[in-house]
């Protein structure tokens, strides 16, 4: 399965990339089972509860748990064994920098992008995140001490990509003309 692995700081446009690709591309995401509260605009992610969550991983109807933020996320089994299963759909996964790393070692076809952006622009969109599904302060700080750690990842990206303007378009022409053409 061809597509893309997109990674980078928080507010740096990955879910709002992998929607657009999602919606009007017609990529393909696995779902996303999370343990802390989703907004009604999350329409990519699950809630479950911590022991539901512990429960599913433990039965393996949910893979690759990662802790982020104070809570865990993880793939719905059978979408990551979709993944795994030669298709002509591409798709586009949202994850972490470590997780992208390990997933573009497994998966040849999918191409880890780094999308980064302004530092201006990125604390405008963290102040805004913040009122809306970040509201307590010790979550925020958690988010933010991940994320900063998680920078030291961006040299081992080939691929980086400007958030903005012409965001798809970029990630469009890292997956080369074919892709482009095909649309996905």
């Amino acid at each position: 399965m061809k597509g893309l692995i997109l990674t980078g700081a928080l507010g740096a446009g990955k879910t709002t990339a992998q929607r657009g690709l999602v919606d009007n591309y017609g990529f393909w995401t696995p779902r996303t089972v999370v343990t802390r509260q989703v907004l009604p605009a999350e329409t990519e992610l699950s809630q479950v509860e911590l022991e539901a969550f512990r429960v599913g991983v433990l039965k393996g109807e949910y893979v690759l748990p990662a802790r982020f933020g104070g809570h865990w996320y993880a793939w719905v089994s059978a979408d990551f064994e979709t993944l795994c299963k030669p298709s002509d759909r591409c798709a586009v996964l949202n994850v972490r920098p470590y997780t992208a790393l390990v997933l573009s070692t497994i998966f040849r076809e999918l191409t880890p992008v780094w999308l980064s952006i302004d530092e201006g622009e990125r604390a405008r969109r963290l102040s805004a995140r913040a009122q809306v599904r970040d509201v307590e302060q010790a979550q925020f700080t958690e988010r933010a001490h991940s994320d900063a750690e998680e920078s030291d990842y961006e040299p081992l990206f080939h691929y980086r990509v400007l958030s903005g303007p012409g965001l798809i378009e970029a990630l469009l022409s890292v997956l080369g003309e074919r892709t482009h053409r095909d649309g996905c």
